[in-house]
């Protein structure tokens, strides 16, 4: 019998390379989204613990491939000083009155960031790993909209707060996940860590 369409291919896994958050910085968007869940409007929130920068989606791989992805991911890692991260603003894409995306940006470190998401789409190109087309935007997704319930709700929360400093820390790091499916959305996990600025 063929495998069903939806069925994933048997030993690979959905990955990504993420810049995870530290519990601090967790903590506080979860309670700014908290405060954008009481609009009520139809928003499929972010779970905090998923919380992470995307720096590169690789879609499904073998696993048979991941330490030779896990190389490249590493000597990018070694070649990258550790950064201060900071986190603060809300916004939507591509606007609030009309949000499909409800993000919070990143007021310093963008550009290092940038610089690291690069260097990752240089040197991932050459195993098979198709550069994004849209430029590096570095921001945080909490949210996806789902439907028109509340928007205008929605769209005046997001106006209305602050531009306020949701918190900072040190990148010091950067992780290959993988994403599992489940009933009550997907689960995130490490497959790898990778220090930053650390030599051999």
């Amino acid at each position: 019998m063929p495998p069903r369409p939806d069925c994933p291919p048997p030993h690979t896994i959905r990955a990504f390379v993420a810049a995870n958050l530290d519990s601090g910085l967790k903590e506080a968007l979860a309670r700014i989204m908290e405060r954008l869940r009481s609009t009520r409007a139809d928003v499929g929130w972010v779970r905090p613990e998923n919380l992470h920068l995307t720096l590169k989606f690789l879609g499904r791989v073998e696993q048979t491939r991941l330490l030779a992805i896990a190389e490249v991911i590493g000597s990018v890692a070694r070649r990258s000083a550790p950064f201060r991260l900071v986190v603060g603003g809300l916004g939507a894409f591509p606007s609030p009155r009309a949000a499909r995306v409800v993000w919070v940006g990143v007021p310093e470190g963008a550009d290092s960031l940038a610089g690291l998401q690069a260097r990752l789409e240089a040197e991932l190109e050459p195993l098979g790993f198709a550069r994004e087309e849209r430029a590096f935007t570095a921001h945080l997704t909490l949210g996806r909209v789902r439907g028109p319930g509340h928007r205008e709700q929605l769209a005046a929360a997001l106006i209305s707060m602050p531009p306020e400093l949701l918190g900072e820390m040190v990148l010091d790091r950067i992780e290959l996940m993988k994403s599992d499916p489940r009933p009550g959305g997907a689960r995130y996990s490490i497959v790898h860590s990778f220090l930053l600025g650390v030599l051999p």
